[in-house]
C-alpha cells in the first residue's frame, strides 16, 4: 500500500513538472495577431491570435506580439516587458477603446527589465462613449511609444501616475481630440519623460500637465488649441507637492483657450526658439524662463520671461 501511493505520488509530481514545462514552452518570444485570427490558435505567424489580449499570454517575457495586417486588435492590460508592434505594411493594428482605457501598463515586479514598447498603432476611443485613457502608466520601469496616434478620449492621451522612478519615451506621437494629451506626477520618485516630434491638438483641458516630481525634456513639440470650450494651457508645470520642469527647445504653443506657457508652485518651464501665436491669456506665465531666440504674436499678453538661469556659450 505504501509503495502504491509512494508510486502515486511521484507520477503526480511529474506529470505537474511536465505540464509546467509545456505552458513554459508555449510562450513563444514573437507571437502574432491578424484580422482572421483566433485566440484558441497559439498565435504564431501562420496560426495568429485574433486580439492582443489572447496573444500575450503566449508571448514570454520581454517578447512581441506583431501585427500581420490592419484590424482592431482590443484594448490590452500590460504586466510584463513587452513590444507591441502594429506594423507599417499594409496599415497599422488599431486598437478602439470606447468607454475604457486602451493600454494600461502595471508591471508590479519593480526591476530595471520592466519596459515597454508601444510602435506603429492607432488608439481610438471614438464610440458612443469615448474611451478614457489612451494609455496608462502606472507601474514599471520605462515606456516607449514610437509611431503612435491617439485620439477621441475624455481623459488622457498618456497618463503617468508613478510611485517609483521611470522613464517615458515619445516619438513621432499625435494626440488629437482628447481630454489632457499628456498628463505626469511622480509619488516619491522622478519622472524623466523625453519628447520628440510630438503633436497635440484639440484638447478640451491642457496640453501638457507636468504636475508633480517630472522633469520633461521637449524638442519640436507642437501643441495647438487647447482648451477648446473652456480652459487650457499648452504647456503647464504645476509643481503641487514636488517640483515639476519642462525644458523646450524649438516647440510652438498656439491658438490654447489659456496661457503658452504656465509654470507655478514649484514648477519650472525653460524655452528656447519656441512659437508662441494666439493664446487667449498670457504667452508665458509665471516661472517661465526664457534662453532666447523666442517669438511672440497676438497672445493676450505676451509675458515677461522670469530671470533664466540658462547659461549660453
Amino acid at each position: 500500500m505504501f509503495k502504491s501511493g509512494f508510486t502515486l505520488k511521484m507520477f503526480a509530481l511529474v506529470a505537474c513538472t511536465l505540464a509546467f514545462t509545456v505552458a513554459a514552452q508555449a510562450q513563444a518570444t514573437r507571437t502574432w495577431v491578424s484580422g482572421v485570427g483566433d485566440d484558441v490558435n497559439p498565435c504564431s505567424r501562420t496560426a495568429p491570435c485574433k486580439t492582443f489580449a489572447g496573444a500575450i499570454s503566449k508571448t514570454a517575457t520581454g517578447g512581441e506580439i506583431s501585427v500581420l495586417d490592419p484590424g482592431g486588435y482590443g484594448t490590452l492590460t500590460i504586466t510584463k516587458a513587452i513590444t507591441v508592434d502594429g506594423g507599417t505594411g499594409s496599415g497599422w493594428g488599431s486598437t478602439l477603446f470606447s468607454a475604457v482605457n486602451g493600454f494600461v501598463i502595471n508591471i508590479t515586479t519593480n526591476l530595471a527589465t520592466d519596459k515597454v514598447i508601444l510602435r506603429n498603432l492607432s488608439i481610438n476611443g471614438a464610440g458612443t462613449t469615448l474611451g478614457v485613457d489612451g494609455v496608462r502608466f502606472l507601474d514599471g520601469a520605462e515606456l516607449t511609444l514610437e509611431n503612435v496616434s491617439i485620439f477621441n478620449f475624455s481623459g488622457d492621451g498618456v497618463e503617468v501616475n508613478q510611485t517609483q522612478a521611470c522613464r517615458v519615451n515619445m516619438r513621432d506621437v499625435t494626440f488629437s481630440h482628447g481630454g489632457i494629451g499628456i498628463k505626469s506626477s511622480g509619488t516619491a520618485a522622478s519622472v524623466s519623460m523625453n519628447l520628440e516630434n510630438v503633436r497635440i491638438n484639440s484638447m478640451s483641458s491642457h496640453g501638457i500637465q507636468a504636475i508633480n516630481n517630472t522633469i520633461i525634456f521637449a524638442r519640436s513639440v507642437h501643441v495647438f488649441n487647447s482648451g477648446v470650450g473652456g480652459t487650457g494651457d499648452g504647456f503647464r508645470a504645476e509643481g503641487l507637492s514636488g517640483s515639476s520642469t519642462i525644458n523646450c527647445t524649438g516647440c510652438s504653443s498656439n491658438a490654447n483657450a489659456a496661457n503658452g506657457f504656465n509654470a507655478f508652485n514649484v514648477g519650472l518651464i525653460r524655452i528656447s526658439d519656441c512659437e508662441v501665436y494666439h493664446n487667449a491669456s498670457t504667452g508665458i506665465s509665471n516661472n517661465v524662463r526664457s534662453g532666447g531666440g523666442n517669438r511672440f504674436a497676438f497672445n493676450g499678453v505676451n509675458g515677461t520671461p522670469a530671470a533664466t538661469d540658462i547659461v549660453v556659450q
